[in-house]
Parts: C-alpha cells; structure tokens; sequence
C-alpha cells in the first residue's frame, strides 16, 4: 500500500459551506469504498487583493492509503465528487499525488504559494514534471493552484493543522490525554519539554486541531491554572465566521 495526498481548492462561495466541509466529505466517500484516511489538513496560502477567494484562502489536503494502481481511480472519483458537490461559480481544483514523489519542485511551490501569487501555468507545469494528476473542473480553474500547493505542503510535514482525523471532533471540552491520543492524535508538546502524562487533564474548549509537525498531529499545549485541568489547548476556534466554522 501507498500514501495517496488529494488537494482541493477553491469548491465554495460566499453563503456555502466551506472547502473543509467538502474534504470531509470526500473522506468519508472515500472511506465508504475502503480507502483508509490519514486524516485531513488545512493549509493557509496567502491573502492578497490579486487573489480571488471566498474568506480566508485556505486549501485542503486527504491522505488516505491505496494500491499503487488506484491512483487513476482516486483522481477520478475525487474529480467527479468535488465536481458534482463545488458550489455554483467556484474554480474548484484537484491534485493527487502518491506522497513518497511529492518533490522539491511541488514543496516549494506550496511554500511560495504562502508568500506569492502564483499562476495556473505555473501550478500545471510543476505538476507535470513530477508526474502528479491535476485538473480544473469548473470556473477559471484557479483552484489548482491551491490543490498542488496542499499536496506540495502536507507532503512537507510541517504546515497545517488536522481538520479531520480519527474521533479528534467528537472530544468533548475537557478530555483526558489518553482520550486524545485514543482519538487519532500522535503526541501532545508543551513549552520546555514538559510531557503531558495520561491520565492528566485537557481542556480543549471542544475544538481540538492538532498541526501537522514532523509528519505527525500533534497537539500543542500549555498549563492551565484551572482547578482540576493541567494542560490548555494552545489553538482555539479563530471565531463565528463561516470559515472558522468549516476548520
């Protein structure tokens, strides 16, 4: 078995659900044929006058794990979903690619694509000279960019934060540490080096988000000075808005 990555972008407008509601989605579709998930990322790329994005330009990224064989099928099936289920004028965009060749080439252009405005000829050209399946469906298309910049980021190991994984969004707002690791969480990381034991306390605020750090989720974490909690989560909920609703 292989590690696939599936990026999506640009799926919403303004007044519908978000593109991690649809990644969501799109795993439990995926898990229904047998298609195990590595959970789900988001990515932020930059905000900028020059970019057209519904509210906080971020883009999404499965993992899931598949024959060498099935990766023709995943893009054809994750094309058709994201088709049929982008919203009515979005440039909706898909990238897969098997993990283990996501190179430098689709790396960096995930970086730049945090820092720059990028262009979809550039988006097809690092596509191509890796090997890696890519398609607009709709729109101007423009949603490749953010597809290969979310395979080129999660294939990084270091940006992101897990908006799907395991049970991490049935916790409840204080869990203990052996409940989140239980629920798909690789490690929880405090300030100094201190380790957060099993049995100890968490209060998540019933949003827990770990990042992406080393290849793994990781929660971090800092002490509380509640009675009867010992650690806080250090991420919270950004707020009401549609976006943060959707992560």
């Amino acid at each position: 078995m292989h590690a696939w990555l599936i990026g999506i972008d640009d799926t919403d407008m303004p007044d519908t659900r978000g593109t991690g509601h649809l990644a969501r989605a799109l795993a439990e579709g995926l898990a229904a044929q047998g298609f195990v998930s590595a959970g789900i990322t988001r990515h932020q790329l930059l905000v900028h006058p020059e970019i057209r994005y519904t509210s906080h330009n971020s883009a999404n990224c499965l993992e899931v794990a598949a024959s060498e064989d099935h990766g023709a099928a995943l893009f054809a099936w994750a094309c058709d979903f994201v088709g049929a289920q982008a919203a009515h004028g979005a440039d909706p965009g898909v990238c897969v690619a098997r993990k283990a060749l996501v190179g430098e080439g689709a790396r960096g252009f995930g970086l730049r694509a945090q820092a720059e405005v990028l262009a979809i000829v550039g988006a097809r050209r690092v596509a191509a000279s890796e090997g890696h399946l890519l398609a607009g469906l709709a729109g101007t298309e423009a949603g490749v960019i953010g597809a290969l910049a979310a395979v080129g980021l999660r294939a990084g190991g270091e940006d992101g934060r897990f908006i799907g994984l395991g049970a991490i969004r049935e916790l409840p707002a204080r869990a203990r540490v052996r409940d989140i690791l239980d629920a798909g969480v690789a490690a929880l990381e405090a300030p100094g080096g201190a380790e957060p034991q099993p049995g100890d306390w968490v209060e998540t605020f019933g949003w827990v988000r770990p990042r992406l750090r080393g290849g793994r989720p990781v929660l971090l974490v800092q002490r509380s000075d509640q009675d009867g909690v010992d650690w806080v989560v250090c991420d919270r909920r950004a707020g009401p808005d549609k976006g943060a609703a959707s992560a």
